[in-house]
């Protein structure tokens, strides 16, 4: 892979890299300013390897020395890295640098937060801590000596000799850079231990800042054995250190990294109590914590080749996650957030000029690749190979998997050879769906004649840059037929459509069945499919699947909004009593039904008025929300007292399943509630609410309906020493301000002394909600979009992964009318041209820009 100079890395240009590593001793002398780090690395030639010149990568390094065999050398320094002569055989490279944590804002390498050193090397951070070859397919057993005056050190893998400002490690496995990870500060730990099936015992610790932390560790502790046992029991996958430690981090850009024994948390991820963290709050905690112990297999004992293949890891540990989540938790409801959360950022990002597919051909920054499509449609594509495979296949291609490329860095193309293996089963065509860009659309037509019962499927996906030329995917498609009393005539099938157009026929039936088609959300497509209203509603109150029930409550909705934005429409009476029924039906699960209560958001809503040739007004769709909502809380009003009376948890506070149902499904009805009683119940909740959960949703609820001045200002002084609190206050704030006030909103809280735009959880709070806010973003004088910008530009210099992500916001622009297009096209322009941009803002701007009309 021609990755040593700057520009665009093809997936076609791979080449593995011509030395092999034997071992890697790493030495570090701490100090906030100037760090110096001693490599020793031992090469030796790599006979599968074309290359010839010897580089190894290195960005914004001091060098100290270097020698080769014990000969001082003077390598060829670039801002890329270094270059020189080395021997034909093996030989001991070793360099000295001097580092900067302190000026690290990018928060890539080695860095300060707080005065703790801290890493980030995934996905090229570790070039701007020495001189190596950062590419993942290089893997080396790695030796750690840290040397500083904190308090704790720590490293990759086991422990080995120690004393006062001294510790040494040692990571048996051998792994790419991307995992190197290191810690060092005045910490404390929350301890644990678990002991596998094998019966190796496993010292677990995380570690925290003292002084207020300690107390919010339980959670995530019980989360992580509870992964632990679940991995054995599910994939057989044992744990294979003395010791894993997780570290909680307050300046962090991702959620968390799997570094190998030494997993680093954003303390977003990681720290929780009931008063300071919602029920949502505790459930991602668990799953992050789940995502990154199990990439411990799938990732890190077995990684990508090369950066193309970054799906190969994330999509797999994506859709392990979501499994363990549903396991512990609700599956239906598991199931319809991730297709909420899959709807909402991926499937934009796949129909925008951000669009590639899974596995990309070719890059410019690899941080900018770390998308929606890479972790979440990569996750929905193992979960139908799954489908077409069946689960005792998918079992045994798992099991071969680990055995026949443990310790490898391997592609896609591995990865599905031991599907094919194992059914004796030709996987080309599945192969599109890593290779080609966008969501495929899949209509249907019924036809029935005496009993015979015929659906035809046909499916297309428009072209874009990324996949100019289309070809038919194979696609799973699960479907089950409904009598007309509700009951199942014909159970769930899965229908395997392979052509543009293909027909599957159901016999012998007794009358016209009504269909409940892509159950359980059985493939990662858009359906369109035109039935009626009254069938809809049909589904809404009897679909068996609980997928197919709430999405055809979701379909009424968004039907409902689209034509309440485009005209003087009412509500749609066969939605408002589908949901009535569906409310009244104490046998569903709470948080299903406090999903069933959910609208479409309202950038779906102009996605979805765009798909229609229509442009979309983000004013009148926030106003047909409105009176959507408040139809929703008119005739719901007979039924919302007795269902929050019967749904408040007086007992004490568990962040369980059965629990948070309850919460939701009450959090639900006291926002409908109070369009009906102008917030008076919200008012007596909050001032009564002994856990976050409660005390926000109410919060939320009386902002909704423009009151809770008093209790905002209340939350902040009861909080303000809770970081990840304030965080939360920035947040709702926002969110919830009208269209009109949500810019002056904003420009008041960058004021605000505890806004730390250098935070990357702060900004996001802050500037992540206005691009939420999707009226007063796309406030038609441009006010959002400038405001917008500025903080762009503003971070960009300080940390560009974290400024290159927020671009997204602008990703749909060329949905709307021509005078927000000219608006947002300017200050896309105004970016484009400004000085000192980072690449990776370079090549999403550029990207979004080159957008062009639908």
């Amino acid at each position: 892979m021609k990755d040593s100079a700057p520009g665009t890395v093809y997936l076609s240009d791979y080449a593995p890299f011509g030395w092999l590593i034997e071992s890697v001793h790493l030495e570090f002398d701490l100090d906030p300013d100037a760090t110096r780090v001693k490599s020793r690395i031992v090469f030796s030639p790599n006979l599968n390897s074309p290359e010839q010149e010897f580089f190894l990568h290195g960005e914004n390094l001091k060098l100290i020395s270097a020698r080769i065999d014990g000969t001082a050398i003077s390598p060829r320094i670039t801002r890329e890295g270094l270059t020189c002569p080395v021997p034909d055989g093996e030989f001991l490279f070793e360099a000295e640098v001097e580092i900067n944590p302190a000026a690290n804002t990018a928060l890539e390498g080695l860095y300060l937060s707080n005065g703790m050193f801290c890493t980030q090397c995934e996905a090229e951070g570790f070039r701007k801590i020495t001189f190596y070859p950062d590419r993942p397919d290089v893997m080396a057993v790695f030796t750690v000596a840290i040397n500083g005056s904190a308090g704790v050190l720590l490293s990759n893998g086991n422990p080995g000799p120690r004393g006062a400002g001294h510790a040494l490690w040692h990571d048996p496995w051998p792994k790419p850079s991307y995992l190197f990870a290191l810690v060092a500060g005045d910490l404390v730990a929350h301890s644990d231990r678990f002991t596998t099936a094998s019966g190796r015992r496993v010292d677990l610790n995380i570690w925290v800042r003292p002084g207020g932390d300690e107390d919010k560790c339980a959670f995530a502790m019980g989360a992580l054995k509870r992964a632990m046992q679940w991995d054995e029991q599910v994939y057989g996958r044992e744990y294979d250190l003395d010791v894993f430690n997780i570290v909680a981090v307050d300046d962090f850009n991702m959620g968390a990294m799997e570094n190998k024994g030494l997993n680093v948390f954003n303390s977003a991820a990681v720290l929780a109590s009931p008063e300071t963290s919602t029920d949502a709050n505790f459930e991602r905690i668990e799953a992050i914590i789940a995502h990154e112990y199990f990439h411990n297999w799938t990732g890190n004992r077995i990684t990508c080749r090369d950066w193309f293949q970054l799906c190969l890891k994330e999509g797999l540990t994506v859709f392990r996650d979501a499994q363990f989540t549903a396991n512990m938790r609700s599956a239906p409801v598991k199931r319809i957030r991730d297709v909420i959360d899959l709807r909402a950022r991926q499937f934009p990002e796949d129909n925008g000029p951000l669009a590639h597919p899974v596995r990309p051909d070719h890059f410019q920054k690899i941080n900018n690749f770390y998308t929606a499509t890479v972790y979440e449609k990569g996750a929905e594509v193992i979960g139908m190979l799954k489908r077409l495979v069946g689960d005792k296949a998918y079992a045994e291609a798992l099991e071969l998997y680990f055995a026949r490329f443990d310790g490898q860095a391997i592609t896609i193309e591995d990865w599905l050879s031991v599907f094919e293996d194992v059914t004796r089963r030709e996987l080309c065509q599945f192969l599109r769906w890593y290779t080609q860009a966008g969501t495929p659309r899949v209509s249907v037509k019924e036809e029935y004649d005496s009993g015979t019962y015929t659906l035809t499927f046909t499916q297309s996906t428009p072209p874009s840059a990324a996949s100019p030329v289309q070809r038919p995917q194979i696609i799973s498609i699960a479907v089950g037929l409904l009598g007309a009393n509700g009951d199942e005539v014909v159970p769930t099938q899965m229908l395997e459509l392979t052509k543009d157009s293909q027909s599957f026929t159901f016999e012998g039936l007794s009358g016209r069945p009504v269909p409940s088609i892509l159950r359980d959300f059985s493939a990662p497509v858009i359906l369109e499919h035109e039935i009626s209203d009254a069938e809809r509603a049909f589904l809404l109150a009897h679909d068996t699947d609980p997928f197919n029930r709430w999405e055809a409550g979701q379909a009424l909705a968004r039907e409902t909004l689209c034509y309440m934005a485009t005209s003087d429409a009412r509500p749609n009476p066969d939605y408002l009593e589908g949901l009535r029924t569906v409310l009244r039906d104490d046998s569903l699960d709470p948080a299903y039904r406090a999903l069933m209560l959910g609208l479409p958001g309202e950038s779906e809503i102009a996605l979805a008025l765009s798909a229609h040739g229509i442009i979309p007004d983000p004013e009148a769709i926030h106003a047909a929300r409105e009176r959507l909502l408040d139809a929703l809380a008119e005739a719901l009003a007979g039924d919302l007292p007795a269902l929050l009376d019967a749904n408040a948890v007086r007992e004490r506070y568990s962040p369980d399943a059965a629990q948070s149902g309850r919460r939701a499904l009450f959090t639900a009805a006291l926002a409908l509630w109070s369009r009906r009683d102008g917030g008076a119940r919200a008012a007596s909740e909050y001032a009564a609410a002994d856990n976050m959960t409660l005390q926000l949703g109410a919060l939320g609820a009386l902002l909704a309906v423009g009151r809770g001045e008093a209790e905002t200002a209340a939350f902040y002084e009861q909080w303000r020493h809770e970081r990840l609190v304030i965080d939360k206050w920035f947040a709702i704030q926002i969110s919830h301000a009208a269209p009109d006030a949500a810019v002056a909103k904003t420009r008041a809280l960058v004021q605000h002394p505890d806004f730390n735009w250098k935070n990357p959880n702060r900004f996001r709070a802050v500037l992540g909600a206005l691009a939420g806010n999707h009226g007063g973003f796309h406030s038609r004088d441009g006010r959002g979009y400038a405001l917008f910008a500025d903080w762009l530009l503003t971070l960009d210099p300080v940390n560009p992964q974290t400024a290159a992500r927020m671009c997204t916001a602008f990703q749909s622009w060329r949905h709307y009318d021509g005078g927000r297009q000219m608006l947002i096209g300017a200050q896309l322009d105004r970016i484009a041209t400004a000085g000192g941009r980072s690449k990776d803002m370079a090549e999403m701007i550029a990207r979004i820009r080159a957008a062009r009309p639908q």
